[in-house]
């Protein structure tokens, strides 16, 4: 039972860093004024944040039936489930203190290690896609993958880097494309659907955000997209 209250704790404590730093200005600014300052070729539309309401409530939810499984005997929670859960919350939580204080770099070393703690509790975890399993910890670690996205795409604009003389637009497309590879590897390798089902749901907010101002972004999402839903649909590894 303290390994779960341990890993409720970090989560709410995370829950409301997340929430009042949306809320109140911090530095000047709310988390998501930061990236309004910037234009961000990767960023989705606001309406596609509403998956976060989603996402938090399912790891309530999740909390709350392995609070019923332990009490009934039925479930024990790791340490390493427990430890793993808990640093991920706390380099969240250092994400966003850095990303409110503009020092990208920093804060997206600090969501790599979220997202690194949190797949050690993914990879630990039956492969169960239901909402009292693994399902809703996936939909964080695919929040979390999105996020990184966008984080390397704002360092890119942030620092005026332009490697190896590629556009912005072109560098956008490769993020794209780098991500999908991800989420098509969750989805084979861990028989994930939730993943690219995500990362669908944001490249089509892409899409809206760029609309026909920047073609080649905006047909990539999509195009993306219909890779994604494929590979939920026909991707099937072999037992």
């Amino acid at each position: 039972m303290a390994k779960l209250t341990m890993i409720a704790i970090s989560f709410t404590i995370m829950l409301f860093a997340s929430l009042f730093a949306n809320i109140l200005p911090n530095n000047g600014h709310t988390l998501s004024g930061i990236s309004d300052r910037y234009t961000i070729l990767v960023f989705p539309s606001k309406y596609v944040y509403i998956i976060l309401v989603v996402i938090y409530m399912s790891i309530l939810y999740w909390i709350y039936k392995q609070w019923q499984m332990v009490r009934s005997n039925s479930l024990k929670i790791t340490q390493l489930q427990a430890i793993s859960f808990t640093l991920s919350m706390v380099f969240h939580i250092i994400w966003i203190y850095y990303w409110h204080q503009e020092s990208f770099i920093i804060s997206l070393i600090a969501l790599l290690l979220s997202a690194g703690f949190l797949a050690i509790m993914y990879l630990t975890m039956p492969v169960s896609n239901t909402w009292q399993n693994r399902l809703p910890i996936s939909l964080l670690l695919s929040w979390v993958i999105v996020t990184i996205m966008l984080n390397i795409a704002i360092i890119i604009v942030y620092y005026s880097w332009s490697g190896m003389g590629l556009s912005q637009p072109l560098w956008a497309v490769i993020l794209l494309t780098v991500f999908v590879a991800v989420a098509l590897h969750l989805r084979f390798h861990h028989h994930d659907p939730a993943v690219p089902f995500v990362l669908i749901w944001a490249y089509i907010g892409v899409a809206f955000h760029n609309n026909f101002e920047e073609l080649l972004v905006t047909t990539a999402a999509l195009f993306l997209s219909g890779v994604l839903a494929v590979g939920i649909i026909f991707m099937r590894k072999s037992n």
